[in-house]
């Protein structure tokens, strides 16, 4: 929980199903909470761009597996940190976000500078009815994003192993699913990768986010190894970065955890030979 600081201007209040959701100046700072306490995203006004909490900059390392996606599915808009990030930096990449907030993209466009763009579709729909109502997608996905929390955490329609079994034949070949997850949440944490192992192929990563944060972001690939250059990666890192918080391929690929850990030596092998 993170409460809103005393005397920050609120700039914007919407009810929805029963809570109040915010967006709030705080400094160089803006932010959107449920309940005036639990944070949903954060903007850096001056680089709007850049990714402020660090959960979404370990989202970042599903392009050690996929580096040049070409479409994104992503369940959770928020105020659109992510999506804004790959809309500018992966320019022929298309985009369908789907938010079960009706407000959420009039938010995250006008308060947090998301643009508007004919490479992005923003779907008004309940995430879980939106997957379960496209049985044949139309295109696969090289990228899908959950990111669906609520004023209570985790959405408890989203993180399903239904819902995850769905998803996954949605990916195309070199496809990667990851998902943000609340350790905090014990419950809802343990079976969501429990209901993960079940539903998803051999390649299925973990990826803590250190301390004080809460999140840990979960990496499922279809069938490719994750073999991206971290040179190429850290160098595109670079040039993305004007002096934001610091994005690290070679950190996360070595904070990785795998559930198949013989496989995941012959990779770790690669990356510190020595």
């Amino acid at each position: 929980m993170d409460p809103i600081p005393a005397a920050s201007p609120i700039l914007f209040q919407h009810d929805w199903q029963g809570r109040n959701l915010m967006v709030v100046d705080e400094g160089e700072y803006r932010s959107l909470y449920f309940d005036n306490q639990m944070t949903q995203s954060r903007m850096q006004k001056e680089h709007p761009l850049w990714l402020v909490l660090p959960y979404t900059r370990y989202m970042l390392a599903c392009l050690l597996f996929n580096p040049h996606p070409r479409h994104m599915f992503m369940i959770g808009l928020g105020g659109g940190s992510l999506v804004k990030f790959f809309l500018h930096y992966f320019p022929e990449c298309q985009i369908d976000v789907v938010d079960a907030n009706p407000e959420m993209g009039m938010i995250a466009q006008h308060f947090f500078f998301l643009p508007q763009e004919e490479r992005l579709t923003i779907h008004c729909a309940d995430g879980e009815t939106f997957v379960a109502g496209m049985s044949n997608p139309p295109l696969l996905y090289d990228l899908i994003l959950v990111d669906a929390f609520d004023h209570d955490g985790m959405s408890p329609s989203i993180y399903t192993k239904q819902l995850f079994k769905q998803l996954h034949p949605w990916l195309s070949r070199t496809g990667i699913l990851a998902i943000n997850l609340n350790r905090a949440e014990q419950h809802r944490y343990t079976h969501s990768l429990a209901d993960l192992a079940a539903c998803c192929p051999d390649w299925l990563f973990r990826l803590p986010v250190p301390s004080p944060s809460r999140n840990e972001i979960i990496f499922c690939c279809k069938q490719a190894k994750p073999d991206a250059p971290q040179e190429s990666l850290q160098q595109r890192a670079t040039a993305w970065a004007d002096h934001q918080p610091p994005i690290d391929f070679v950190d996360f690929a070595n904070r990785l955890l795998p559930l198949k850990p013989t496989v995941w030596q012959q990779w770790l092998h690669r990356f510190n030979p020595h």
